[in-house]
């Protein structure tokens, strides 16, 4: 290995070892009081199944990727709903919105809360 790519290496990692940490907070806000079962996972890391009650939450912490690619997905269920998916994290789109990341899952799709009062929802996946 040349010294250059050693450098380039060695920059690339001491960058991610500095980046800020993002979170990413899930709270069951279903209309109807049901349980939510979500399973999240990226490329590299499985975070598991999780049931939550209504009000409850379930959150991660992580340092987004230095080529700007992190990706967390998740399944969501609850009573006898389809399996629906949803990007909670896309580094593309939320690098430079927010390094606090809360969903609100509701039957319509996740919403998100934008410092101070905006409320933007998506689509299920």
């Amino acid at each position: 290995m040349s010294v250059f790519t050693k450098i380039v290496i060695l920059l690339c990692m001491l960058t991610s070892a500095w980046a800020k940490r993002t979170t990413v907070e899930i709270t069951n806000s279903l209309e109807g009081k049901e349980n939510l079962n979500i399973h999240c996972k990226s490329k590299d890391d499985d975070l598991g199944f999780h049931l939550l009650p209504i009000n409850q939450s379930f959150q991660w912490s992580f340092g987004p990727h230095f080529l700007g690619k992190t990706l967390y997905f998740c399944s969501f269920q609850w009573g006898n709903s389809p399996l629906l998916y949803f990007d909670a994290y896309d580094e593309p789109r939320d690098i430079d919105i927010c390094s606090n990341c809360h969903w609100y899952i509701k039957k319509d799709g996740p919403c998100r809360y934008e410092e101070p009062t905006y409320r933007k929802c998506y689509k299920w996946n």
